[in-house]
């Protein structure tokens, strides 16, 4: 699942139109649904961490099925730590867990 198809999932779970997403985020509805109906066209960065700001979530939340209130402290430290990874130092790092579990 895309990040669009969780944008929305989550702005239906709050009862939102997508007008009233644009208006909370501070785009135009005609952003919103170009991400819909144009394959290559993502929100950006800084539109993602404003959806995050409006829907009480951090950006982890929004990118991952886990459900985040049930994560213990030391998962949530690691999801942490990971996000200030490079794209490199990630797949290392995914690299040595997997060698680590199916070993």
């Amino acid at each position: 699942m895309d990040v669009r198809e969780r944008i929305d999932i989550k702005r239906r779970q709050l009862g939102w139109t997508r007008t009233e997403l644009a208006k909370k985020v501070g785009i135009s509805y005609t952003a919103i649904k170009n991400w819909y109906n144009e394959k290559n066209h993502m929100p950006s960065l800084g539109v993602l961490e404003e959806i995050c700001e409006a829907y009480n979530i951090t950006m982890a939340a929004l990118f991952t099925d886990v459900n985040m209130d049930k994560l213990r402290e030391d998962q949530m430290a690691l999801l942490e730590l990971y996000e200030k990874l490079t794209e490199r130092q990630r797949k290392n790092i995914l690299d040595l867990i997997k060698s680590i579990v199916y070993n």
